[in-house]
């Protein structure tokens, strides 16, 4: 299709996940009309890694079975899904392969502790090849098959990008892998991953997929390489631990970066993964500059052991509606092509989204966000309950990594705030206070008695700080001096339970909220007579305070209110945030919403425009009904000299109404029910 950076363009991608023994009814042209039908204009496809689907002649490249013998398939699929002017993405899977390569190179493969290998599919029912997992540094993600792989078949087809699909390293214990590890680390390799440095899975994955890269490019440069990147850190019992990645160390092997956000209902109820994970998966993807979008991934199936049926309709639309509505690239994975699929729910809900974005993509082309509040990221409980509470209180805020800390870009924002868990060095400390000075409101979050002392003029406290023990049947109280935390809540004391940063303030510093300590032991709350009573109802320790910084402030709360809101989803919590950013904000405040918390709201800018876009997750997940939610409102503040041309819904075209007053477009949305974007158009 000739040399474009066409991944500049809109992009909607559908990847079919193909089974060896599906491939003689596979026909081209039908699958991509087909996909053309759904809407989208990218597909992904398997080409090579666990099997080829073309006849390859690199050794040890398992090749399907299936193949048709007197043409070649994958040549035939590119060909009809570019005669449509879908792309085309070849997908790869180097990190498993057949047994018969591993009897004759077992030096390829990862090793558990004991040396023996990490076996795949030996439970598998059915005349299956037994697989098993190859060593990320071993040859067969390297030199001897994988980069051999894709000189061939960059060479041999028209491809327009490639994706490595589980580029992410086993834990292993290899002979190499434990040498390697020396060296970098001048100590043996620990026993168990968990103990394994930090940085070691990224060294590892940033090696392998460099030699996969160079390939690439060495062979034609102009094709993408699309690479996973992990937004939060998690444990697997199949591939053992795996890190939180640095979006720039995945750019230093790729071009394009993706994410899963696996609705992973099989789990069960109390395992759901958190409903805002694609939101933040997208905005942790971004650069700075949105110069490349990442692409959101979403499974149609509620978990991989029922990966042969959908999630449910209601359920699968807002959440796939949440990677464009968060400045993501919907990428839809399916599991075969239509005509195997026979749960129908499937293609006609990527199909509904996929035309819902195509509304949204002209104006979306080169949008920002507009955010008046930066969260400092890292991979902490606390973060994402802050995380949390920002999008259930629809405040508009950017992600600001903890390993791309930009002092230069903190006046762009109003307001900014460092969770628990966030590494506060001295170089922030001291451009935290600048930006204060300079009339910006710092909001930090600590359970760290060393790093509260060492900063202790930045917060405003004295030199004596130390940790309490784990307080449960506790309190916070507010105090008169924080009278506007009451918002919404007819309380003086919401629920604390949790480790406290104990610390006095110095002169000028107010205490807004105070501890209420333990009433009780906690296996003794329900017993009298203690229980009708708080033997000491106030105290002086202070669990909010704020200073006055030049121009602006510095606000200190001294134990893990995200934490809370992650663990119990209290109301109070969520409150308790949402009043200290509108007290920061003050006249500030760029928007003011009148919907449910469980309506998620994301603003952009694009030159004349200002775009907001709501989804609606209301309802007790799994979703089982696309529940309307009728009379939204917000008004949001106009700059001075500009007024409001028109407001129109673009995606589910209701009948808005809007008017201005006293410097502010008032907006009335009559209904909404997944998904809408909201376009302001300014004079």
């Amino acid at each position: 299709m000739g040399f474009t950076k066409w991944w500049k363009q809109p992009m909607r991608v559908m990847q079919y996940n193909l089974q060896v023994k599906d491939t003689p009814m596979m026909n081209p042209k039908q699958i991509a009309e087909e996909t053309v039908e759904l809407g989208a204009n990218v597909a992904v496809m398997n080409v090579g890694g666990i099997y080829a689907w073309y006849p390859s002649k690199v050794p040890y490249h398992h090749i399907n079975e299936f193949l048709p013998e007197k043409t070649d398939l994958l040549r035939s699929l590119i060909d009809e899904f570019h005669a449509r002017d879908i792309r085309f993405v070849a997908r790869f899977d180097f990190s498993i392969t057949d047994d018969v390569t591993y009897l004759e190179k077992p030096q390829w493969f990862a090793r558990h502790k004991d040396r023996t290998p990490y076996y795949r599919g030996e439970k598998r029912m059915g005349n299956w090849s037994l697989f098993l997992n190859t060593c990320a540094l071993g040859g067969y993600r390297n030199n001897e098959v994988a980069a051999p792989v894709m000189r061939e078949v960059l060479s041999e087809y028209d491809v327009d990008g490639v994706f490595l699909n589980a580029p992410h390293p086993s834990a292993c214990f290899c002979s190499r892998c434990q040498e390697r590890y020396r060296n970098m680390y001048h100590t043996d390799m620990p026993d168990t991953p968990d103990e394994f440095e930090k940085t070691w899975f990224t060294e590892c994955m940033k090696e392998n997929i460099g030699v996969i890269y160079r390939a690439i490019k060495e062979t034609r440069k102009e094709v993408p390489l699309i690479l996973y990147y992990a937004p939060y850190s998690n444990k697997s019992k199949s591939f053992g631990r795996f890190d939180r990645d640095s979006i720039y160390d995945r750019y230093l092997t790729a071009d394009l970066i993706c994410t899963e956000s696996q609705n992973v209902l099989s789990h069960g109820v109390n395992n759901f993964p958190p409903v805002i994970h694609p939101i933040i998966s997208m905005k942790s993807g971004q650069l700075p500059d949105r110069g490349k979008l990442p692409f959101g991934i979403i499974h149609s199936c509620p978990g991989m052991d029922w990966r042969h049926v959908g999630m449910p309709v209601a359920e699968y639309l807002p959440w796939m509606a949440q990677v464009p509505a968060s400045g993501g690239v919907i990428w839809h994975s399916v599991t075969g092509y239509p005509s195997t699929i026979t749960d129908k729910r499937v293609l006609w809900a990527a199909k509904k989204i996929d035309f819902m974005i195509r509304k949204t993509e002209d104006s979306m082309a080169g949008a920002t966000y507009r955010s008046n509040v930066c969260l400092l990221w890292t991979d902490s409980d606390s973060a994402k309950g802050i995380a949390d509470s920002f999008i259930k209180n629809h405040v508009q805020f950017d992600l600001m990594h903890d390993y791309d800390f930009r002092p230069k870009d903190l006046k762009k924002y109003d307001v900014v705030f460092a969770p628990d868990g966030y590494s506060m060095t001295d170089e922030a400390a001291a451009e935290l206070k600048k930006y204060a000075e300079a009339g910006g409101f710092v909001i930090r979050e600590s359970t760290d008695e060393t790093e509260l002392y060492a900063h202790r003029e930045l917060y405003g406290i004295k030199e004596d700080v130390y940790k309490s023990e784990y307080l449960a049947a506790s309190y916070l109280r507010i105090e008169q001096e924080g009278e506007q935390l009451k918002k919404g809540m007819d309380t003086d004391k919401i629920a604390l339970r949790g480790e406290v940063c104990y610390m006095d303030p110095e002169n000028g510093t107010e205490v807004l909220a105070t501890l209420v300590p333990p009433f009780a032991p906690y296996e003794v709350v329900g017993a009298p007579p203690e229980r009708a009573s708080l033997p000491v109802s106030h105290t002086d320790i202070p669990l909010l305070t704020e200073k006055k910084t030049g121009a602006g402030a510095v606000a200190t709360i001294p134990f893990s209110v995200g934490k809370l809101i992650t663990e119990y989803h209290l109301s109070d919590h969520y409150d308790f945030i949402r009043n200290i950013i509108d007290g920061a904000l003050g006249e500030k405040a760029d928007f003011v919403v009148h919907a449910p918390h469980d309506v998620q709201m994301t603003a952009y800018n694009n030159g004349n425009k200002v775009l907001v876009h709501f989804v609606n997750e209301v309802g007790q997940r799994p979703l089982l009904d696309n529940i309307p939610v009728r009379s939204l409102s917000f008004s949001m503040k106009v700059a001075g000299g500009n007024t409001v041309k028109n407001v129109v819904s673009v995606i589910e075209e209701t009948e808005v109404t809007w008017e201005m007053a006293d410097g502010r477009v008032n907006v009335r949305i009559p209904q909404l029910t997944v998904w809408d974007m909201i376009q302001i158009e300014m004079e």
